[in-house]
């Protein structure tokens, strides 16, 4: 419990990650609301729930970009070293600050998602745009699918952190590799005429999860989408953990 609370304090007190979260906060809720306000036609329950899906991959991002910070600047500025001489066992240490940022993501995409939906939905109904609010199975697996997204890529931010050890390096990678890496690879793939490999991408496997139109049978399903994406994330950040448990500080 020590362990969690001196990893929230190092949270919660750097300007940055007030910053990026304050971001990842008032971004998708402004831009659902404006969209919203603007909105002259039809505005059906799936309209909303991929709005506020593609608005929460920027959220989702900056949590990754969060967490690859937090973990990135113990090794740039060595504090990661006393830290490893007071708790030799140097999982516990990890897993503690691991789980204060997945914490943290959980609950801000929770109000992310809910405010969002709550006054997208209430706005464009007053504005004439009616929106259908009843609950399609869709609608409800890609706002879960969001919220999942969100905690996948803290983790990995924080698994990218552990492996790289450099702030600018790890953030880059993070963000270039969903947004330039993959389609570069999914146009090879296209070249290729096997657009159908585009499935064993796990960021874009991830990235879907939060849309109600799952595409052509070029994607899996939501839930093996999901199952695939968390197995990368989560062999990125046990082989992170692996080699920072083995390995000089």
């Amino acid at each position: 419990m020590n362990a969690i609370r001196s990893e929230w304090i190092k949270l919660s007190t750097l300007t940055v990650v007030k910053v990026l979260l304050g971001v990842a906060v008032a971004f998708p809720i402004v831009i659902t609301v404006f969209t919203t306000v603007v909105a002259d036609g039809p505005f059906t329950s799936d309209d909303l729930a991929d709005l506020i899906g593609g608005l929460t991959v920027l959220s989702s991002l900056l949590f990754g970009v969060v967490a690859a910070i937090g973990i990135t600047n113990e090794f740039n500025y060595n504090t990661i070293r006393p830290t490893f001489a007071a708790q030799p066992r140097r999982l516990r240490p990890l897993l503690a600050k691991l789980t204060v940022h997945v914490l943290v993501s959980a609950v801000l995409v929770a109000f992310i998602l809910a405010s969002s939906w709550v006054l997208g939905s209430a706005i464009a109904d007053d504005g004439g745009a009616r929106v259908f609010v009843e609950q399609s199975q869709p609608v409800t697996e890609a706002i879960f699918g969001s919220g999942l997204l969100a905690i996948g890529l803290t983790i990995l931010g924080f698994g990218l952190g552990l492996l790289i050890r450099n702030t600018p390096a790890t953030v880059s990678f993070l963000l270039l590799w969903p947004l330039l890496g993959e389609s570069i690879v999914r146009g090879i793939f296209a070249a290729l005429d096997r657009e159908d490999w585009g499935k064993y991408l796990p960021y874009f496997e991830g990235l879907s999860m939060g849309f109600t139109d799952r595409g052509s049978g070029d994607t899996m399903t939501r839930l093996n989408a999901g199952l695939y994406f968390f197995a990368w994330v989560i062999a990125v950040t046990a082989i992170g953990l692996f080699r920072t448990e083995k390995s000089d500080a």
